[in-house]
């Protein structure tokens, strides 16, 4: 039985012995004049009034220490969550740190590539007319002990003329390839082509095409003209020379190939090569054979 059932009770037989209808109304007036309230009855009656009460307060002390665990449990928990949202928001300032580190990694070595892909390109093209003038001055001094004193100055500076225009050129022609094979039409869309072909090979560069020649032979038959690609730089060049194999295997551009801009000189030296290619596979065709560095090489299958 509950304490609040034994209070109710014991209200309602006090009430009864006194004959009253509420505890309110009670006084030393009913208790002296009735007899059923001995003193006895009413020493029971506030033993067991004492043991109601003492049972309460048991069970309020018992409530206010479990509402003090949880409260102080609760508090514990909030002080738990605290010291993770703390430890998450540490963990994530380090994660930013860290990736901030690797991004400026990334970046200074994206600049150390492009410094030394600047270096190399820089170092070709000094190269490249280093080379140039080497060859044409080598060419100017074997004229000018074969020549006169009197020719000499008007030689000179022809020679000096030719070699500026010369190394001019050279780096020119760095800076563009030739396609030959390139399907031609009456009021084509040469640029629409050449992207075209590009993109085959894997290149985006920015670009300016033009047809070479007048499209006839010297018998006057139709023949198509090679196709000039300007480029921004060298580098680029070289980038679709590298990619140009890959040609072989497409249905749309198999007959297509693609070659380096090469001046009149060096366009005969190339049929040169090729022709003397050509006599090798026909003479020696155990062995493979192809053309590197400026010359014709043969090696065993």
């Amino acid at each position: 039985m509950s304490t609040h059932k034994e209070a109710k009770d014991l209200m309602e037989e006090v009430s009864a012995a006194a004959k009253i209808k509420d505890l309110q109304e009670l006084s030393f007036v009913h208790i002296a004049r009735n007899s059923r309230l001995t003193r006895e009855v009413l020493s029971k009656l506030l033993c067991r009034a004492m043991k109601i009460v003492k049972t309460q307060m048991s069970e309020y002390d018992n409530l206010k220490s479990d509402m003090d665990f949880a409260v102080d449990d609760s508090m514990i928990q909030a002080s738990n969550l605290a010291e993770q949202i703390d430890e998450l928001k540490s963990r994530a300032a380090t994660e930013v740190v860290d990736l901030q580190r690797e991004v400026v990694n990334l970046q200074r070595e994206l600049l150390v590539e492009k410094d030394r892909q600047l270096s190399e390109l820089k170092a070709s093209v000094v190269e490249s007319v280093g080379d140039t003038v080497k060859a044409e001055f080598k060419s100017y001094s074997d004229v000018v002990q074969q020549s006169c004193k009197t020719s000499a100055k008007l030689l000179a500076q022809s020679s000096i003329k030719s070699v500026v225009r010369n190394v001019v050129e050279e780096e020119d022609r760095t800076k563009s390839f030739m396609i030959f094979g390139l399907n031609e039409e009456n009021e084509e869309k040469l640029d629409e082509k050449v992207s075209e072909l590009l993109l085959a090979i894997n290149q985006k560069p920015q670009f300016v095409a033009s047809r070479l020649g007048s499209g006839k032979s010297g018998e006057g038959e139709v023949r198509i003209r090679p196709v000039k690609v300007t480029v921004g730089s060298s580098a680029v060049v070289k980038g679709v020379l590298s990619q140009a194999k890959l040609l072989k295997n497409s249905s749309s551009y198999c007959k297509v190939f693609v070659s380096p801009d090469r001046s009149l000189d060096q366009r005969n030296e190339r049929k040169k090569l090729v022709a003397e290619l050509k006599r090798r596979i026909i003479e020696e065709k155990g062995k493979r054979h192809f053309i590197q560095g400026g010359a014709v090489h043969s090696v065993n299958k």
